[in-house]
């Protein structure tokens, strides 16, 4: 019975998304017009492509990922299965004669459902980790003024979709390489709350952004971050870089059990393209890309009061594989030194890499290594080797 349920909850999900996307693949043309045909998929894509045509666009992803530590002193059978489901969709004002805006609706339900929770890391070692729960995600308005130099965006936002980003380091999966978690109380995954924002575009390569964001608290996140991009290598090469300043304002519990007024703390995002080298025939050109990323947080207010991560990423790493990448990271944080804080070590230290095969279109297969040392500054957990096989189906 035990098994017949580890069967259910573990492959079942994935292999319906599986299915699906597989059976109505081929839906379109070569000029994506709908192909003929009448099955359970082709209609709902028919649709879809029917809407985007509209000003109406809809996508899902299905993410499925399972996590096992490698090390036998964990024991052998610990591992840890979960989904998430994103479903959105976003409308260009332009179908409703109000030009330069955009409303978004983002539903999110994430599950987990099988396993044994490895609890060791301070950082994230699978950023979907999250309690179940379905959730309207976001719900936003935004307008574009002044010939696109002014953008306002309010409404329920995930604050890491504008702040922090780190672009080249979206398929990694720990969850400081997508944001410093020296940043207390950020409003993203997997709690997005209100907030109101800004976005000045004084040339094609200078930004400066301004938000304010409720936070799970009482408190109130203000951000600013401006920004700069280049291009070198006659725009072959481009690069950006961020500076963000972030405070905290309210009743702020210190770790010694005292309150502050308050909290702030910096962080920077810098990211180049490099070495390229072109494939011959219609592969494209294998691309390098890096990214840096630092945050500090004060000792009292933040268990984590330093961060520095780095790392590049490899696309079309192979002939006769131009969707795939490789990435290698790492990711360090310096551990409050506050007594009550509870750290034994000082810091913790994440190297991962990952390799993403695109099968198609919708679907993509990630096998992610991570090494986690001095896994929560505690010395219960000893070093160890995280294995995250993830499942991502999208349309």
């Amino acid at each position: 019975m035990l098994y017949l349920r580890w069967v259910r909850w573990t492959y079942l999900p994935a292999a319906l998304f599986v299915l699906s996307i597989l059976t109505s693949a081929q839906t379109t043309d070569s000029q994506g017009a709908p192909l003929g045909g009448d099955n359970l998929f082709s209609r709902p894509l028919d649709l879809v492509h029917r809407l985007d045509e509209g000003g109406i666009s809809v996508k899902g992803t299905f993410v499925y990922d399972w996590s096992k530590p490698s090390d036998g002193d964990l024991g052998t059978d610990r591992g840890f299965g979960r989904y998430s489901f994103d479903l959105s969709t976003a409308v260009d004002g332009r179908t409703l004669g109000l030009e330069g805006s955009t409303g978004f609706v983002r539903i999110k339900a994430h599950e987990n459902h099988f396993g044994e929770t490895y609890d060791g890391g301070a950082q994230l070692y699978s950023n979907i980790d999250a309690p179940s729960r379905t959730t309207l995600y976001e719900l936003w308005l935004e307008q574009r003024l002044f010939s696109n130099k002014l953008r306002i965006k309010g409404g329920k936002v995930d604050a890491n979709t504008e702040f922090a980003v780190v672009q080249g380091a979206g398929d990694f999966l720990n969850s400081s390489m997508g944001f410093s978690p020296t940043i207390m109380s950020f409003p993203s995954y997997p709690e997005p709350k209100l907030s109101l924002s800004g976005f000045f575009y004084p040339s094609e390569t200078h930004t400066v952004g301004l938000g304010f964001f409720q936070t799970a608290g009482s408190s109130t996140l203000l951000i600013i971050e401006p920004g700069q991009s280049w291009q070198l290598a006659k725009g072959e090469q481009p690069g950006r870089i961020s500076l963000g300043y972030w405070r905290l304002d309210g009743s702020i519990s210190r770790l010694n059990g005292t309150y502050a007024k308050g909290a702030q703390g910096f962080y920077s995002v810098v990211e180049q393209a490099g070495w390229h080298h072109p494939w011959v025939g219609a592969d494209g050109e294998r691309k390098l890309s890096t990214f840096l990323q630092i945050g500090t947080a004060e000792n009292q207010v933040n268990s984590f009061t330093r961060h520095a991560g780095g790392g590049a990423v490899l696309q079309r790493p192979f002939h006769g594989r131009p969707l795939d990448s490789f990435g290698v990271a790492a990711t360090w944080v310096r551990f409050s030194s506050v007594p009550q804080a509870g750290f034994v070590h000082s810091a913790e230290l994440v190297v991962e890499a990952y390799y993403r095969a695109t099968l198609n279109s919708h679907v993509s297969l990630v096998q992610d290594l991570q090494h986690l040392h001095h896994p929560g500054g505690m010395r219960a957990y000893p070093d160890c080797l995280m294995i995250t096989p993830r499942l991502i189906v999208s349309f």
